[in-house]
């Protein structure tokens, strides 16, 4: 297994926890606005039942997640640029192509995977 090939794997693994902790934290979301609405249908939406219901902590746990999730999902894209690229001689182009990203975008990214290297 070459480096390239290890450090995907290391990626993907991070991103699969990632992916884990998001749902978890949009679980809880939801469940928020099922009570926020059960709330305002009953009547009893105030900014102190927002409060009391944990939307500070929600908000900041979903945003962190979303954060956690994205820079996973960018350093699976990198280290695939970085593997296919370097080891199967892809064109940065069909890479670009199978993920379904701009030529611009994937051009980024092979790029930064070059940077990677050094």
């Amino acid at each position: 297994m070459t480096q390239e090939s290890r450090e995907l794997v290391q990626r993907i693994i991070e991103l699969q926890q990632a992916n884990d902790l998001l749902q978890e934290a949009l679980r809880i979301h939801k469940s928020a606005l099922a009570d926020a609405v059960t709330n305002l249908q009953g009547g009893d939406l105030t900014a102190e039942a927002i409060h009391q219901g944990g939307a500070p902590a929600i908000r900041t746990d979903l945003t962190d997640a979303l954060d956690d999730f994205e820079k996973a999902r960018h350093s699976v894209r990198v280290s695939l640029f970085a593997f296919m690229g370097r080891t199967q001689d892809t064109p940065v182009a069909e890479i670009g192509r199978s993920l379904g990203i701009s030529r611009q975008l994937a051009s980024r990214l092979a790029q930064e995977a070059k940077e990677h290297e050094k």
